[in-house]
């Protein structure tokens, strides 16, 4: 978006969809909110009349908008958003974390979809900042053991300092190392997050027969997937396009709870201000060690 390549994007917009603040003011009748609330916003709006969007699925309603994509975004002092996108937060509860309630519904999501069972073996492909969250929520979830895979060495000391046990694709007998961890089965769910041709070849090859693999990172160009492996181990593969808003209330409830979020805290490793938007751009593009960016109003 930010560098004119979006297939979608309609210009000039202001950008951002991930954000928490305060309310300033309400134009519409509501029970559930009052100026000054500290709230967050699904950024997703469906046209909420067809057969998806009824069914719950409205992240992929053919109609949809994005909020910084399709319709002015947050990267301001004030947004205007549908009161029924609009979530509330305790009073108490950091701004920064709230504005993590978007990246978070996305894994919830993504394991949601993937019908993760307690126990289930997890394989994570892409230490990122959803890699993790994902990985966060599948343990939350109940996931025997969950690994990730990933080559950036600050990404693998982080989610080591997490908890989560790692292995890398560029280390000898890396294959070994990773099926070794479910007695030479494979996984019974694997998530791939990145979206780049090796990490698609070794979604199928890692994952187990009659697994699943949930297709999370968006490629840059179609690559290819082992189709012959994902026939005769009779793979289950699922698309995830974002998350539906009831996995975004899911999130808000998750924040609320308070149960993992000393570890999505972590997540947020730097900040800047407004009138730094473009060093925080170029940061974010350029720098190998981080990982949430959050901009500051």
């Amino acid at each position: 978006m930010y560098n004119g390549h979006h297939a979608t994007a309609t210009v000039p917009r202001i950008l951002g969809h991930e954000f928490s603040g305060e309310i300033y003011d309400i134009k519409s009748k509501s029970d559930r909110l009052e100026k000054g609330d500290k709230v967050v916003v699904q950024p997703y709006f469906g046209c909420g009349v067809c057969d998806l969007c009824v069914d719950g699925r409205d992240n992929i309603c053919s109609e949809l908008k994005i909020l910084g994509i399709h319709v002015d975004g947050c990267f301001a002092q004030y947004v205007k958003v549908p009161a029924s996108k609009v979530y509330k937060v305790p009073d108490d509860m950091d701004l920064k974390l709230a504005a993590m309630a978007e990246p978070l519904a996305v894994a919830i999501h993504d394991v949601r979809r993937s019908k993760l069972k307690v126990g289930d073996k997890t394989l994570i492909i892409g230490g990122g900042p959803i890699g993790l969250l994902i990985a966060m929520v599948a343990r939350q979830a109940g996931a025997g053991e969950v690994i990730i895979s990933e080559i950036n060495e600050y990404r693998i000391k982080f989610a080591q300092d997490l908890g989560f046990k790692t292995v890398n694709p560029k280390s000898e007998g890396f294959m070994d190392e990773l099926l070794n961890c479910t007695d030479g089965k494979g996984y019974d769910v694997v998530f791939e997050v990145t979206g780049v041709k090796p990490s698609q070849l070794l979604m199928t090859k890692a994952c187990r027969i009659g697994g699943t693999v949930m297709l999370v990172g968006f490629p840059s160009e179609p690559h290819p997937v082992n189709v012959v492996e994902a026939v005769s181990k009779e793979l289950n593969l699922r698309g995830v396009r974002i998350h539906a808003q009831v996995n975004f209330s899911a999130a808000v409830d998750m924040l609320v709870s308070g149960k993992i979020n000393d570890e999505i805290e972590k997540v947020i490793t730097h900040s800047f201000r407004l009138d730094e938007f473009s060093e925080a751009i170029d940061f974010s593009f350029n720098d190998q060690q981080h990982f949430k960016v959050m901009i500051e109003i």
